[in-house]
């Protein structure tokens, strides 16, 4: 679907928009919110910590076409709304994911399929060493949605 995000993009001319977050999220979307109210467009808010997933389901499946869905929120959240917005037929046109927080990258390695985790400070280019097969990891830039974690090449042994 859509890459996770750290800062939102607003994208002018949708027929509404839906502002979901949670207790970390609600600042990130704030300056959004003023934007909205600002040009008089309609949107709702749906703050993801006051509402189980059913009610979130629920309301995100009687949005109308042209919806446009912003989601600011910690990893499990996030992860969580996407799948949501995934099973309902969002595509990466009409929602955008923001990761809130500091936190863990996680790091997928391509020998033994193990998922560490490392430092936030930890960038492409620089190495780490796999925990499950102690195989040392070039961290790259491609990050796998899915996985939830950018790929880790074996390096020089």
């Amino acid at each position: 679907m859509n890459d996770i995000k750290n800062e939102w993009i607003f994208q002018p001319g949708k027929k509404h928009y839906v502002l979901c977050w949670d207790e970390w999220g609600l600042s990130r979307l704030n300056p959004l919110k003023k934007i909205l109210t600002n040009q008089a467009l309609s949107f709702e808010e749906i703050h993801l910590n006051q509402r189980c997933s059913s009610e979130v389901d629920d309301l995100l499946g009687k949005q109308k076409i042209g919806t446009y869905l912003y989601v600011a929120a910690g990893r499990e959240k996030l992860r969580e709304v996407i799948c949501l917005a995934e099973k309902l037929g969002y595509s990466s046109q009409e929602a955008q994911f923001i990761r809130v927080g500091e936190e863990d990258r996680r790091v997928f390695c391509s020998r033994c399929h193990f998922i560490s985790r490392v430092e936030n400070t930890v960038n492409t280019g620089q190495c780490i060493t796999c925990i499950a097969c102690g195989m040392k990891l070039e961290m790259s830039d491609h990050y796998s949605p899915i996985k939830d974690a950018y790929l880790g090449y074996v390096g020089e042994i």
